[in-house]
Order: C-alpha cells, then sequence, then structure tokens
C-alpha cells in the first residue's frame, strides 16, 4: 500500500505540471494578441491571456500547499528491525505480527551420549514465507493535451482589399463603393476612403437564391460592433444588389468589417479603411 504522504506528493507533481502547460498556453495566447490585427481579437485574446496566467498561478499554490501537507505527514515506510540475539528475536517477531515457532519443533532427538557438538540446535530462518513487496503504483502519463489553444474566428487577420466567401456561398463581394449613379452602378470604388464620407455601399452578386431568403449585414469598427441589420432578399436568378449604412456625422477614421450572411449561412467578409 502506497503511503498517504507519498500520494499527495504524486498529486503535486501532476497539478504543477497542469499549471505549467497552462503558464505555457497563457504566453501563447499573449504573444498571438500582440500580432492580432484588429482590436477586437486582440482584446478577447489579452483577456483570455490574462485569466489563464491566473488559473496557472492558482494551480501552483494548489500543488505547493499539497507538497507542504505530503512533507507534515508522518513518514509511514516500514523500517527494517535490526538484528537481535536470538533470545529476543521471538519477542520481537511477536511485537510486528509475525508467528513464533515454538522452539521444541525445531530441534532433532538425539542420542543422550551425544556431544555437546552435536547437541547445537539449529534455528529456521526468521520468516518461512517472506512477505511480498508491494508494486510500484505507476504514474498516467497524458494522452491528450491538457489545453486547448482559443477557436480564432475566420476573419480575425483579414487585411483590407481581402474578401472571405463560403464553400456554399450564393453571394459574392462585387465592390465597394462611396456612392451609386442613376443606373444603380458603383462609384468611387475603392478599399480605402476619406474621414467623413457619408455612406459606405456593399455590392454583390447573387445567384439562386431562395425566395425570401434573410439578408443580414453586420458592421464592425476596430473589432467592435456598431451597426447591423436584416431585411428579406426578394431576388431570383442572379444579379447584382447592395447593402449600405449612413452612421451619423459620416465615418469615423478606423478599420471596418463588413460579414454578410444569408439564411443564417456566413457568404462573404469586406474590409475597408477609412483615414
Amino acid at each position: 500500500m502506497v503511503p498517504a504522504s507519498n500520494l499527495l506528493g504524486i498529486a503535486a507533481g501532476l497539478i504543477a505540471l497542469i499549471a505549467l502547460l497552462i503558464f505555457l498556453n497563457a504566453i501563447w495566447v499573449a504573444r498571438w494578441a500582440q500580432r492580432a490585427a484588429y482590436y477586437g481579437p486582440r482584446r478577447n485574446a489579452q483577456r483570455a491571456a490574462q485569466r489563464r496566467l491566473t488559473l496557472s498561478l492558482s494551480t501552483f499554490a494548489l500543488a505547493g500547499a499539497l507538497m507542504a501537507i505530503s512533507r507534515a505527514l508522518p513518514d509511514e515506510t516500514v523500517r527494517s528491525l535490526p538484528p537481535l540475539p536470538p533470545a529476543d528475536a521471538d519477542v520481537a517477531r511477536a511485537e510486528v505480527g509475525e508467528a513464533v515457532i515454538p522452539a521444541v519443533t525445531v530441534f532433532s532427538v538425539i542420542p543422550a551420549v551425544a556431544t555437546n557438538a552435536e547437541i547445537a540446535p539449529t534455528r529456521p530462518a526468521a520468516s518461512a514465507t517472506p512477505r511480498p513487496t508491494p508494486p510500484a503504483t505507476p504514474i498516467p502519463e497524458p494522452t491528450s493535451a491538457l489545453i486547448s489553444a482559443p477557436a480564432l474566428p475566420a476573419d480575425a487577420l483579414t487585411l483590407p482589399s481581402a474578401a472571405q466567401v463560403a464553400s456554399d456561398k450564393r453571394l459574392t463581394l462585387n465592390a465597394i463603393a462611396s456612392s451609386v449613379d442613376a443606373s444603380g452602378a458603383p462609384i468611387g470604388v475603392g478599399t480605402t476612403f476619406t474621414r467623413g464620407v457619408e455612406t459606405i455601399y456593399i455590392f454583390f452578386d447573387f445567384r439562386d437564391v431562395p425566395p425570401s431568403a434573410l439578408l443580414r449585414h453586420s458592421w464592425f469598427r476596430n473589432g467592435g460592433s456598431v451597426f447591423f441589420r436584416s431585411s428579406r432578399l426578394g431576388k431570383n436568378g442572379q444579379g447584382t444588389a447592395y447593402v449600405s449604412w449612413s452612421p451619423p456625422g459620416g465615418f469615423p477614421s478606423g478599420l471596418y468589417e463588413v460579414r454578410v450572411a444569408l439564411g443564417g449561412v456566413p457568404q462573404f467578409v469586406a474590409n475597408f479603411e477609412v483615414r
């Protein structure tokens, strides 16, 4: 049987290993946050790194407490008795629970004429069947990662002028513009606009859209949500349409994302910058 102090020491070592893995993961998340292009993902990653750093310190403290308790417990390991004279060996074995064999059972009947050398008794071994040594308890090795990396949005590191499209797309990005002419064509197409521009138009091509599908466009500035709207897209077949937003006072400077979804399925992300 493994002593309780040894079990506490093993548990403290495993907890310390878990704390080390959490600490290394917190460092990895903090370094990723420094390289994030947008404010929202960078802020969320920094908060996650702080939480994991606090958790690792708490886990280290728990491991230290368990180690201190294991050191404070008395040593329960059975120590071997020192060799005793023959007269006291039976008494000592009786104290530790071993059976004592009476002396009359270990002597042979000898003739009366035997010499003193011939009648010297021979004692058996202290124990006929030695106690088996309990097997050592193996420390289980981890079979999977204890800490998983945080799931990041697919567009977390997207730069302006890039667009991402779902595999089951029905809408694709066409252009980003600051105005529309009388025929509905985009004017002032680009990915960089002047601060104070009144309206931004996101033009997209559609095909095979289900009847009255719900179209949702969400606008983000520097990683934070600033506007969203949902409406029914009453279009059939193939063509071009657009969504737009006109914030009060015009667009302030910053990095913008426009995420467009159709029927709850993401379609594409448009990125532009206002300076």
